[in-house]
């Protein structure tokens, strides 16, 4: 058995391009998963779960061999989701299944193009509201190809539309698949791809719906946890955004005290100067007062001498 937790906060735009294909990103969300994973060479099953929220947008575009395709997407969004994965397999043949039970709230939008010698891909949404819903998926794989079915619904305050298909030949395996979504507080979704390996051909039908059972029962096992788990992840979550909060606040509080210390040393320094360059400038008044006193009490006693020889000089005889 596997273990894993993740905290993630991401704030980063990044832009790339060469002669074939460029894009764009911009990421600023915070997310936080746990999981469990168990199994061994013939089935594992998986179960997270995951809260994120934040805002995420990317464009790409260009050619991939004889083929040219755009995608673009847009999330506003804060969001909760329980995944259960599960699949099992054989020599020629597997089965896999996956639920996903969420919530979310905030906005959505897709586009995906693609077409050339392989064929064509045209996938679109857009979404806007809150809502909660359960997706399932399930694939059956056999030597000759494989299909995938998947449905999901979902309610709440919420406007959604969305649709896409596709016609593929690659390496020998033909796809067509059809998908398409509705809703406005009650919502449905029914996709279906169906793949078929021209290489292959062979019969095991009866041997992926025993793996198929087997894979359930292990679903249905790790189900019963998925409640624990999520509200686990959700208090270590709150518990992690109030230390960064706290963190940050701290930071901010010693940048402030910082700043304020140095414009106090600042407004300091410069009262003493301008303290020193007053007494300065009062010593040297003073220096100067004294002068012109000493000055002018040396020309008092000079002239009184002088008077003092000439009345000697004097007879009033």
């Amino acid at each position: 058995m596997k273990t894993n937790t993740n905290l993630e906060n991401n704030q980063t735009i990044e832009s790339h391009s060469d002669e074939n294909y460029g894009g764009a990103s911009f990421d600023n969300t915070i997310t936080a998963s746990a999981g469990v994973e168990v199994g061994n060479e013939n089935a594992s099953a998986s179960i997270e779960a995951s809260v994120k929220t934040g805002t995420e947008a990317s464009v790409e575009g260009g050619l991939d061999g004889n083929n040219v395709y755009v995608e673009a997407n847009y999330s506003d969004t804060t969001e909760a989701h329980i995944k259960v994965e599960a699949e099992a397999g054989a020599e020629g043949f597997g089965v896999g299944g996956s639920v996903d039970a969420y919530a979310k709230t905030g906005n959505e939008a897709s586009l995906e193009v693609r077409a050339g010698d392989e064929g064509v891909v045209a996938n679109g949404s857009l979404s806007s509201g809150s809502a909660v819903g359960v997706d399932g998926e399930g694939t059956l794989d056999l030597r000759e190809g494989s299909v995938t079915a998947g449905a999901g619904v979902s309610v709440g305050e919420q406007v959604a539309i969305g649709g896409g298909g596709e016609a593929t030949f690659t390496d020998g395996v033909a796809t067509i698949g059809v998908s398409g979504d509705v809703a406005l507080l009650l919502g449905v979704e029914v996709d279906l791809s169906v793949s078929v390996d021209t290489n292959q051909i062979a019969e095991d039908a009866r041997l992926a719906a025993e793996e198929a059972e087997k894979a359930s029962a292990v679903a249905q096992a790790l189900a019963e946890s998925t409640q624990r788990e999520f509200e686990r992840v959700e208090r270590e979550t709150k518990e992690a955004a109030q230390r960064e909060t706290d963190r940050l606040a701290r930071e901010v509080q010693e940048e402030f005290d910082r700043q304020a210390r140095a414009a106090q040393e600042e407004f300091d320094r410069q009262a003493r100067a301008a303290q020193e360059e007053f007494d300065r400038q009062a010593r040297a008044a003073q220096e100067e007062l004294d002068r012109q006193a000493r000055a002018a009490q040396d020309a008092l006693n000079n002239a009184g001498k002088e008077i003092d020889r000439g009345f000697k000089k004097m007879k009033f005889w």
